[in-house]
């Protein structure tokens, strides 16, 4: 007699992608878009185990969990977490609340294989129980960092040491990859020296599409002159920081002087103090400017990944040189690309020359677009817990995510006569993060 398994997930590409690997394994597979369908459903059917995501509209994964194991007729049915939230701390939650483990969504066939053979479900090793995760699995959902907490300083200054030298490195691969990209651009928007009467027919027919070009090499101009502003304002920067040490120096000394009591001195004490304040919310201006100079990310890259803690641990170290207190906002933005159903990862990008109206998929629909937003490395997430103790309480740390609802370029109207490649290309533009600065005494 075959074997059931239950998918409890919100995004249907998830549900797709999972319920292949189970099929591969002679396994019947229902699927649920809800926590509260997946109850509905458990009242007239037991399967033989149970994928649950954690974070859907509603019902939760954890109180789905919770209801499911508090009901004596399901109690037993071994329930496995299918989401992108890692960490020690949330795999310990899940298992304290009944489930027997962690599955990560970017999940390998052969992982799903040792899972269904630890659980019983499929032949296998017979020697684990219904409660014992294969090493494979919970080695990635518990994180690879388990010391961090306890670095000592000297370590902690080896990584920053290590960090300064390879912070050069990566400006130059960044302007040398907005030199790739305006060459070309410039290459395909390039008229041909000669073209026939067919030719010259054809291209009016792309003239959409030409337009669209150009908007892109506007774009990547202006992102090589922000870049060349970046570079210029990282020079003066020492120099901005030395001045306003050296104003600060003076201020205290003025206040010291026993000639504040008179009128001149206190109208010098209140000109030093603005000064002191504009320079201040300047340098957190210009903080914040070159932080977004790398807001974008790949199609294939988490939103909160290990180049955005890169970003991060820098802005860190000047905000604890100017003694700040206040909140860094973490923005995510994710963008509609335009995609192929292909591989178990679900989906990857359309080839560019393929018609935009052929894509199986542009886009995702806002609730999944909110949680791919929230995604981070093991790292990010790390970096984010230890801000408290780092910073003394100073710094705080806000991470939104908005999504698919806020693209920075339009996209057209309709995906008639314009190709994958002009589509992805401002899709690219909207897949960002962006980083604000609030100072607690402003």
């Amino acid at each position: 007699m075959s074997k059931t398994a239950l998918i409890v997930d919100d995004s249907r590409s998830a549900r797709v992608v999972l319920k292949n690997m189970l099929e591969d394994h002679e396994l019947e597979v229902d699927t649920a878009e809800s926590a509260e369908d997946a109850l509905d459903y458990l009242n007239d059917n037991r399967p033989d185990v149970i994928f649950m995501d954690h974070l859907m509209p509603g019902m939760d994964g954890f109180e789905a969990v919770s209801a499911i194991k508090n009901n004596p007729d399901t109690a037993t049915i071994p329930i496995m977490m299918y989401t992108s939230q890692e960490g020690e701390l949330y795999v310990g939650q899940a298992r304290a609340l009944g489930a027997v483990g962690v599955l990560p969504k970017q999940v390998e066939p052969v992982e799903v294989s040792k899972v269904l053979e630890s659980l019983r479900v499929i032949g296998g090793d017979q020697g684990s129980s219904h409660a014992e995760i294969p090493d494979a699995v919970t080695a990635e959902t518990t994180g690879e960092f388990p010391g961090l907490e306890t670095l000592d300083q000297d370590l902690r200054l080896l990584i920053q040491d290590l960090f300064n030298q390879q912070r050069s490195v990566l400006r130059r691969d960044l302007l040398d990859s907005y030199e790739t990209i305006a060459a070309r651009v410039v290459d395909e928007i390039r008229p041909p020296e000669e073209q026939t009467d067919l030719e010259v027919e054809a291209v009016e027919k792309e003239e959409p599409s030409q337009i669209l070009l150009g908007s892109l090499a506007i774009l990547v101009v202006v992102a090589m002159v922000f870049a060349w502003l970046y570079w210029q304002r990282e020079q003066s920067w020492q120099a901005l920081q030395g001045q306003y040490a050296l104003v600060q120096q003076e201020l205290q000394e003025l206040r010291d002087s026993d000639a504040s009591s008179t009128l001149q001195a206190s109208q010098q004490f209140n000109n030093y103090e603005a000064t002191i304040d504009a320079m201040y919310a300047a340098t957190l201006e210009s903080l914040e400017w070159g932080a977004n100079q790398s807001s974008l990310y790949a199609f294939d890259d988490l939103p909160l990944g290990d180049a955005r803690l890169a970003v991060l641990e820098q802005l860190a170290d000047k905000l604890a040189t100017l003694n700040f207190a206040g909140v860094v906002r973490i923005e995510s933005h994710v963008a509609d690309f335009c995609m192929i159903t292909s591989g178990p990862d679900g989906y990857e990008l359309s080839p560019g020359n393929e018609a935009a109206a052929n894509c199986d998929q542009i886009g995702v629909a806002p609730g999944e677009a909110y949680e791919f937003g929230l995604r981070q490395s093991i790292a990010f997430a790390n970096f984010i817990r230890l801000a408290d103790v780092r910073s003394a309480g100073k710094v705080r740390y806000e991470i939104v995510s908005l999504g698919n609802l806020d693209p920075i370029m339009a996209y057209p109207a309709t995906a008639e006569g314009i190709s994958a490649g002009d589509w992805n290309g401002i899709a690219a533009a909207n897949n960002r993060v962006e980083l604000s600065i609030f100072a607690d005494n402003f």
